[in-house]
């Protein structure tokens, strides 16, 4: 597995150990990280270098590639080598980073933004929604497949504008003066890219702590790594957890000898109504009935 994320990432470690174990006994999973977030782009393109080095040697029977930056550097290296590809969390369109598409399959990503508004409209209430995502990759593909360009939407009676966030201190602009601007709520994307003065990575752990301790309204998030006492409220979220299985599934498919081009790629739609009850009750929201009723899976963590 080549991952585009560094090994203590909670997205990162979902995926990767549903692969462990779901191989386990039927084949050895090595793990590389690119790191690609918190490195600088020369240091992390040094990683792609290494780790093709390690591909073109040891020639593994299929390389699971995670999310869109390792696909884009390594996607059409392995297709070169004839070496399956099966890939998880990518949110472009994998004609833009391989020529042969036939010859690689996988899990698409698609953050459930408009879902979400539309749930969290049901919670608490209509009015004007701020998302916020740094401007990474991943967040700038996601606004043109997803969206096709669209940075502002209406549903269910509640406006939504996505703002990409170049640096930390604009994000803190941007939190702190939500309210001010006409905004209900914050639902937040990735948050992974920042960098201080001195060019050192901000942890993201910190940008959520601070994003929730200082927000002057509720945080709601897109991801379940979010969510917790001291970071976000809640939201309809997705999950490393769900990308792995469906990359599982097609690993194994690959490993009994079935070929990559008869694997169709899917889109991984699954997502699960999360809670923290500590921030739920900081910030008084209280899931609604016609939310229950309607079946959903509905997860409140203390």
């Amino acid at each position: 597995m080549v991952n585009s994320y560094n090994r203590d990432f909670k997205w990162v470690k979902e995926h990767n150990g549903i692969l462990k174990r779901g191989l386990a006994g039927e084949a050895d999973v090595i793990c590389y990280y690119l790191d690609f977030k918190r490195l600088s782009k020369d240091q992390a393109e040094r990683n792609v270098e290494d780790v093709k080095r390690v591909l073109a040697e040891r020639r593994p029977e299929v390389v699971v590639l995670t999310d869109d930056y390792a696909l884009k550097s390594l996607g059409q290296f392995l297709v070169d080598l004839d070496i399956p590809v099966v890939f998880l969390g990518v949110n472009g369109n994998a004609r833009g980073y391989v020529n042969n598409v036939r010859k690689i399959t996988g899990v698409f990503e698609r953050p459930l933004v408009k879902r979400s508004v539309a749930y969290l409209t049901e919670i608490i209430g209509p009015g004007k929604f701020l998302v916020l995502m740094d401007d990474s990759l991943s967040s700038r593909v996601f606004v043109q497949e997803s969206l096709g360009g669209n940075q502002s939407f209406n549903v269910s009676g509640t406006h939504a504008d996505i703002l990409l966030i170049q640096n930390f201190l604009d994000w803190q602009e941007k939190v702190k003066g939500a309210q001010a601007a006409g905004y209900t709520c914050i639902i937040i994307g990735t948050y992974h890219v920042f960098k201080d003065e001195q060019g050192k990575h901000i942890s993201s752990a910190d940008v959520i702590r601070w994003t929730s301790k200082y927000a002057t309204v509720p945080v709601f998030a897109l991801w379940d790594f979010s969510v917790g006492q001291g970071m976000a409220v809640g939201g309809y979220v997705l999950s490393g957890v769900d990308q792995g299985r469906e990359a599982l599934k097609m690993v194994k498919r690959i490993l009994s000898g079935e070929k990559t081009e008869n694997i169709p790629p899917v889109i991984g739609k699954r997502g699960q109504l999360l809670f923290s009850g500590p921030e739920m009750k900081r910030w008084n929201v209280t899931i609604p009935r016609s939310l229950s009723s309607k079946g959903f899976q509905i997860k409140i963590i203390r």
